[in-house]
């Protein structure tokens, strides 16, 4: 039995996909809040930690980090049960996330090892933070991702040029002018075009 596909169907099919990608846009804007969130928090924390002179400063870290995993895994597999299409978009997010986290790890494993500083460490995830938003806001074709990239690209060479404390706080301004600003931003213009 051969089935027919007519121009209402196509239309219909296009439709659906644009819809999906619109919705996948509002949920990114999740995911850039709730690690924007969790990665002030656990900079801040760690710097006024070491202010203090407490000898296990690092620890918001792995706790943070460790429920934003699982939050972002929840949240992940509840959107990739809702999506009806997967786009050459959804797939090259997942991509560079998926990236993104691999070299998160390589650096933070290196720079544990003794092989770099904490100030090199946080000029390089700095700038991971500037190239997945860049490329993101990119996909997107959302500036205020685009330009917290570009931002961020400025702020890790400035790291490198500040005592090795305040590198922190540069990881906090970061994450403010790629994730957070921009995750509120989006959240607003998609709250603004009737996505709740």
């Amino acid at each position: 039995m051969e089935t027919t596909f007519n121009e209402q169907d196509s239309i219909k099919v296009i439709t659906e996909m644009i819809e999906n990608s619109k919705s996948k846009i509002r949920d990114n804007g999740f995911f850039y809040l709730i690690w924007g969130w969790l990665v002030l928090v656990a900079s801040v924390m760690n710097f006024v930690l070491l202010q203090i002179g407490f000898e296990q400063a690092w620890l918001p870290w792995p706790i943070l980090m460790t429920g934003g995993g699982i939050a972002s895994g929840i949240a992940g597999y509840r959107l990739g049960k809702k999506a009806k299409a997967k786009t050459m978009f959804d797939t090259a997010m997942i991509y560079l996330w998926y990236g993104f986290l691999v070299t998160l790890l390589i650096i933070l494993f290196t720079t544990s090892s003794g092989k770099i500083s904490w100030n090199v460490s946080n000029a390089l995830i700095i700038s991971l933070y500037g190239l997945g938003t860049f490329v993101s806001g990119g996909i997107l074709k959302f500036k205020p991702l685009i330009i917290g990239g570009i931002i961020s690209w400025a702020l890790a060479i400035a790291t490198l040029f500040v005592p090795e404390i305040y590198s922190l706080l540069m990881v906090a301004v970061s994450i403010i002018v790629s994730y957070l600003i921009p995750g509120y931003m989006l959240k607003s213009r998609n709250k603004n075009l009737g996505h709740v």
